[in-house]
């Protein structure tokens, strides 16, 4: 059985990224100091801290705060269609997250990524975590990841997260 709701017994840190630094500062402004509603409970904003994680370097090690999703949509024998859901250190798991970090490059920046291959290795054993949401159950992976290719398409990553889904809070990375 899947839980549909979270427990917290003390405070808790939000963690929001976006390659959209109006967007960032615009959400800081409207929740500091302010009380803000999580469902059914309100919680009080302690504090605020901006921290811009800037990537130096196309040799970077990743640590997933949420978990990262890679799927692909396949179809069974008789036409249904099922979701195949990859995790760190399988190729589709790479091609998919490099394919999305690429579309995400073209959608903020609006020009074409640069060239290069990315190499993601995971460096501890993927820990899996599934998630229902909307009735859907959803597959992703925690684990801190070696990721080496150019740094602007790094960056997008770091900004708008890793993989698919990153709306609904999956792919949240950290450098580190």
């Amino acid at each position: 059985s899947i839980p549909d709701h979270f427990v917290f017994m003390d405070k808790i840190t939000i963690e929001i990224s976006s390659p959209l630094t109006d967007f960032c500062e615009s959400f800081a402004n409207g929740i500091f100091k302010k009380t803000i509603r999580m469902g059914s409970n309100m919680l009080d904003v302690a504090s605020i801290k901006i921290d811009n994680q800037t990537v130096n370097s196309e040799n970077v090690i990743l640590y997933a705060l949420s978990p990262i999703v890679a799927h692909s949509t396949l179809l069974r024998t008789d036409g249904r269609k099922y979701t195949c859901f990859f995790q760190p250190g399988e190729e589709d798991f790479r091609r998919i997250v490099a394919e999305n970090l690429r579309k995400k490059y073209r959608a903020y920046i609006n020009e074409e990524p640069p060239a290069g291959e990315i190499v993601i290795r995971p460096l501890q054993t993927p820990r899996q975590h599934i998630v229902k949401y909307k009735e859907f159950i959803i597959k992703g992976y925690t684990c801190r990841l070696q990721i080496t290719g150019p740094k602007e398409l790094i960056q997008v990553g770091v900004d708008a997260g890793l993989g698919c889904k990153n709306s609904q809070g999956f792919g949240c990375v950290r450098l580190g």
